[in-house]
């Protein structure tokens, strides 16, 4: 399959957008950014589910196979993230004078299993060291990974009615938190996480991009080359458009309730970046080459990066940046160190090998 540059700049431009998530641009200004980059995980989930099973093959067998294999990657690259986040807490706490036993009792103990079983969240992820809980996408694709691969003969048959099921609960729950807050399991709905895990954001949205790529697979078998060129120019604007309106959409509704997880706007961003992805829309010479080489790892250790430079800033080591100027910075740290360091270390690799 020919790689897709666009969605390549798209998942780049996503993790540049978790990070302004993270470490926020002051003011007005600050809180649409953060609201418009609530995008960016529902897009990832969403891209998992497009290439899972890209394939006309809708046998159990075949869906659990490829599954399976996801699965497993997936448990690798979430099992070495994860480790090197505990080692990070693990020191600093240590330089904060916590015991190690404190540490483990403070992250590993039962109210923190609940939630974070629940809803991949809580100390098990994170703690004062880093204090954002971003590893929750991994998990939560994990469990989304496992449920398919075990309900793999429900999923042909009733995926798209889940999608819209789950999607409701989502945004109803979103309403809730505005103007109904009730308490399920003894927890605020307001809670973050309550609204925000596996089952309302990771299902249908990993659900969304199955049934994208059922759509791109049965557009491109059903037309001739010169009609496909025609819908790819035809969609290509109804996408853009609907990207516009997803964003208008967004910065409307903080006006209304406020900042939320993920708003009605995010699904409308998602599903037209989708589409735009078929369209060959141009992404450019060099971000979609960042986005296929570092967005990962500037997803998985964003957070590690600005809890290092707070913590510098708090010894005195460097001067506290600016709400204006921190977010920018982190991301050129980012692009620095998991785009431009690989690339320069493996082309020095090179010339010293060829010598």
């Amino acid at each position: 399959m020919k790689e897709n540059r666009f969605l390549y700049a798209a998942r780049f431009i996503a993790c540049l957008a978790v990070i302004t998530i993270h470490t926020r641009f002051p003011g007005k200004f600050g809180q649409v950014i953060d609201a418009l980059a609530r995008f960016a995980v529902p897009y990832f989930f969403a891209i998992s589910g497009r290439f899972l099973l890209d394939a006309s093959d809708n046998s159990i067998a075949f869906i659990r196979m490829r599954t399976g294999k996801a699965l497993l990657k997936l448990l690798k690259i979430t099992g070495i993230v994860y480790i090197i986040h505990l080692i990070f807490s693990l020191v600093v706490n240590i330089f904060n004078q916590m015991s190690v036993s404190e540490w483990l009792s403070s992250k590993f103990n039962f109210a923190e299993l609940t939630n974070f079983v629940l809803y991949n969240s809580g100390r098990f992820i994170y703690d004062g060291s880093y204090t954002f809980d971003h590893l929750w996408y991994l998990f939560a694709l994990i469990y989304v990974y496992g449920l398919i691969y075990i309900f793999a003969g429900v999923l042909i048959k009733w995926y798209k009615g889940l999608i819209g099921i789950l999607l409701f609960f989502l945004y109803l729950g979103m309403l809730l938190q505005t103007y109904y807050p009730i308490r399920p399991f003894g927890i605020n709905i307001c809670t973050w996480f309550v609204m925000r895990n596996w089952l309302f954001v990771g299902i249908p949205f990993v659900l969304i991009g199955i049934l994208f790529s059922d759509h791109i697979r049965e557009i491109k078998a059903t037309l001739s080359p010169k009609e496909l060129e025609k819908w790819q120019v035809s969609t290509g604007y109804k996408a853009i458009a609907g990207l516009v309106f997803g964003i208008v959409l967004t910065i409307a509704e903080i006006g209304i309730y406020g900042n939320k997880e993920v708003h009605f706007g995010s699904l409308f961003i998602v599903i037209s970046i989708l589409f735009m992805s078929e369209c060959r829309i141009p992404s450019g010479n060099y971000i979609w080459r960042i986005g296929k080489r570092a967005s990962s790892n500037i997803y998985y250790y964003h957070v590690l990066i600005i809890a290092v430079i707070d913590i510098m800033a708090q010894k005195g080591i460097i001067p506290s940046l600016s709400m204006g100027i921190k977010p920018l910075m982190i991301m050129a740290i980012c692009v620095i160190l998991f785009y431009f360091v690989p690339v320069y270390f493996e082309k020095w690799l090179k010339m010293s090998s060829s010598r």
